[in-house]
C-alpha cells in the first residue's frame, strides 16, 4: 500500500511536470516561439510528455517493459478497425454536412489528428490514468476524474467566453471519461481510443463543422450516434467475455 501511495505520488508529479512544465518554461524565456521550425516546435512540445513518462516507467518496471505498460503491444489492426466503425457516423456526416478546409497545412493536420490522438490518448490514458487505475488500484472514479479534468484543463483554450469554456471543458471532460471506459473495457488496447481520437478530431479538421469541441447540433447529433453506438458495441462483446469489466468492485477502489 505504501509502495502504491509513493508511486501515485511520483505518476502525478510526472503528470504535471509533463503538463504544465513547457508552459512554465515559456512564460520565462519563451523557448516554444523561439524555435523557428514549426516542426522542431511540435517535436519539442511532445517532448515533455514523452521524455518524463519514459524515465518514470523506466525506473518502474525497466526499458523493456515500457512498451507494455502503455499497451502499445496490444493489437493496433483490431483497435484502429473498431475505431473507424464505431466513429463512421461523424467522418460520413462530417463529409457531407461539412466544408471540407483547403486551408489548413499538412503539418496542421497531422499534429491535430494523429499527434494528437497518439500522444494524447497516449499520456492521458495508457499513463495517466492506468497507472492509477490498474497498477495503484485507484477505484475507476478518482483516477478516471483526475484524468478528465486534466484532459478537459487542456482544452480550455476553445472557449472564448465563460460559457463557452464551460461548455468545452464539461464535453472534454465527458469524452476524457468515455475513452478512459472504452479503454479497460476493451482489454485495455490504447489503439481504440487512439484510433476514435484520431478519426473525431479529423472529421472536426479535414471538413469544417465548428471552432471548438462544442459543436452545433448537427454535429452533435452524430456524435450522440458514435458513443451511442460504442457502448452498445462494447456492451454486446463485454456479455462474451464475462461481464463489463468496470464495475462495483472498482469504482472506488479497485479491488480486482
Amino acid at each position: 500500500m505504501k509502495k502504491n501511495i509513493i508511486k501515485s505520488f511520483v505518476v502525478i508529479i510526472t503528470f504535471l511536470v509533463s503538463f504544465y512544465g513547457r508552459g512554465i518554461l515559456d512564460s520565462y524565456f519563451n523557448i516554444t516561439n523561439s524555435i523557428q521550425s514549426d516542426f522542431l516546435r511540435v517535436t519539442y512540445a511532445y517532448a515533455w510528455w514523452v521524455i518524463p513518462v519514459i524515465i518514470v516507467l523506466w525506473i518502474f518496471y525497466g526499458l523493456k517493459n515500457i512498451i507494455k505498460e502503455l499497451k502499445l503491444n496490444q493489437s493496433c489492426g483490431k483497435g484502429i478497425l473498431w475505431a473507424l466503425i464505431i466513429a463512421s457516423p461523424m467522418v460520413i456526416s462530417s463529409s457531407v454536412l461539412g466544408k471540407f478546409n483547403s486551408d489548413i497545412t499538412f503539418l496542421a493536420f497531422i499534429k491535430s489528428t494523429i499527434f494528437a490522438g497518439f500522444f494524447e490518448e497516449t499520456f492521458f490514458r495508457a499513463f495517466f490514468f492506468l497507472q492509477l487505475f490498474y497498477r495503484f488500484k485507484w477505484g475507476f472514479i478518482p483516477a478516471v476524474l483526475l484524468n478528465a479534468i486534466a484532459f478537459a484543463s487542456g482544452h480550455l483554450y476553445q472557449g472564448s467566453t465563460m460559457n463557452e469554456t464551460l461548455g468545452v471543458f464539461i464535453v472534454t471532460l465527458m469524452g476524457a471519461a468515455w475513452f478512459s471506459w472504452l479503454f479497460i473495457e476493451w482489454e485495455k488496447n490504447i489503439w481504440l481510443p487512439i484510433g476514435l481520437h484520431i478519426f473525431m478530431n479529423m472529421s472536426w479538421i479535414l471538413f469544417h463543422i465548428s471552432e471548438t469541441a462544442l459543436g452545433g447540433i448537427s454535429a452533435n447529433v452524430f456524435r450522440a450516434i458514435t458513443i451511442v453506438a460504442s457502448i452498445i458495441i462494447t456492451i454486446y462483446f463485454s456479455k462474451k467475455s464475462g461481464g463489463l469489466k468496470v464495475n462495483r468492485n472498482n469504482l472506488l477502489i479497485n479491488r480486482s
